[in-house]
């Protein structure tokens, strides 16, 4: 007979394996986390750009931001490692008057957190920063150098192996394909390979795929999969790596250093939904061609084919944390929209809090709860989505 765990993760990712270390801190040991992978972290947290950063246009996601940052800058006190953290910046770079004006508005809400954004206008800052960008169409921008990049499977790393060392369960092939419930509780997970899971709480953390779960269970989970390619340069010297994560307003290209060459990326609002994992050339060139107009120094770096990974995106690009409420034992972290893996600290440790104490202590998931999409509508949006 199978043990009844106390709680089930749906997802072993970055997200699931932060929630299950986070239990384990608050002394609940009874967790298994399900991954229908062969291993961890293959899809978001591995494919992620790693990047973090508190230039947000919402409260929610800019509070998640401070307070993730400061997780991931002391994570030796959460579970005992710290893996690298580069605060090498983030600059937005303006190119028309209405850039510069949404800039200035995010900031005015930025400040309320403390958080030391600056603001320019012209061209002088960004050359400052790094010499080698075309600033020819450039009119201001924002910088703030707390920003920065990490690796998001290293971190996940951490997370698991505390996890795993504290005897939490890890069961991998384990894709979920139906559920039992009974009254209002999911009693029973069930998996293709993994058989049938009994838990007294279940959490979906599954990313991309988290609107497929809910479907099984006859819920409408507002999270669909959005392709987004990424491409590496070989290692050059052309530029320093210690630049920011450098965004172009104008077309929405970011750039940002990566194992001693760069990574170009790009999201293309026309992109529709699906789980389409191929990488497209002809967009490969578009990338390509765009990165060279704003840095025309990559034409001496060798670019390679990239990869393809999803974002887990909503409708108004914030992530849907808490109870789902046609189960009082259901739970949900994902629908980050680009922005899980930064935010990954504070909302792991808050779904955590949510299941054992009842209450997310260390931040209020409250507005961004399923509850929000009335009519399919939600009181938020964030506009500062790369």
């Amino acid at each position: 007979m199978s043990p009844v765990y106390k709680v089930a993760i749906i997802g072993g990712g970055l997200i699931g394996f932060g929630i299950a270390a986070n239990l384990v801190k608050l002394g609940e040991k009874s967790v298994v986390v399900l991954e229908k992978e062969k291993m961890p972290g293959l899809h978001s947290t591995g494919k992620s750009a790693g990047g973090f950063r508190v230039q947000f246009s919402t409260k929610p996601n800019i509070e998640m931001s401070v307070k993730s940052i400061r997780i991931l800058t002391n994570f030796k006190e959460e579970v005992g490692v710290q893996p690298e953290v580069k605060q090498f910046g983030y600059m937005f770079m303006a190119t028309k008057p209405e850039h510069l004006e949404a800039l200035s508005r995010n900031i005015s809400l930025q400040k309320e957190f403390g958080v030391q954004v600056e603001f320019f206008e012209g061209a002088k800052r960004v050359k400052e920063i790094c010499e080698q960008v075309n600033t020819e169409d450039i009119i201001g921008g924002t910088y703030c150098p707390t920003d920065g990049y990490f690796d998001p499977y290293e971190f996940m790393l951490a997370y698991s192996n505390f996890f795993l060392e504290a005897d939490g369960i890890a069961l991998y092939e384990a894709e979920v394909v139906g559920f039992e419930t009974k009254d209002d509780k999911v009693r029973v997970v069930k998996t293709e390979k993994a058989g049938e899971i009994e838990a007294e709480a279940v959490v979906i953390a599954a990313g991309a795929w988290s609107g497929e779960i809910g479907k099984l269970l006859g819920l409408s989970i507002p999270i669909v999969p959005i392709r987004r390619q990424v491409f590496d340069t070989e290692p050059f010297d052309g530029m320093r790596q210690e630049v920011p994560l450098m965004i172009d307003m104008g077309t929405g290209l970011y750039v940002k250093s990566e194992s001693g060459g760069f990574l170009l990326g790009y999201s293309n609002k026309d992109e529709p939904p699906g789980f389409n994992y191929s990488v497209d050339p002809e967009f490969r060139f578009l990338v390509a061609e765009m990165a060279l107009r704003r840095f025309p120094v990559l034409e001496e770096a060798n670019l390679r084919d990239g990869w393809a990974g999803f974002y887990d995106t909503t409708p108004d690009h914030h992530s849907i944390l808490g109870r789902i409420p046609q189960f009082s034992n259901l739970f949900i972290a994902a629908g980050f929209s680009g922005h899980g893996a930064m935010h990954s600290p504070i909302t792991t440790k808050a779904i955590a809090e949510l299941i054992v104490e009842g209450t997310a202590r260390c931040f209020d998931i409250s507005p961004l709860s399923i509850t929000r999409f009335k009519d399919g509508e939600s009181p938020l949006h964030e506009q500062a989505v790369i």
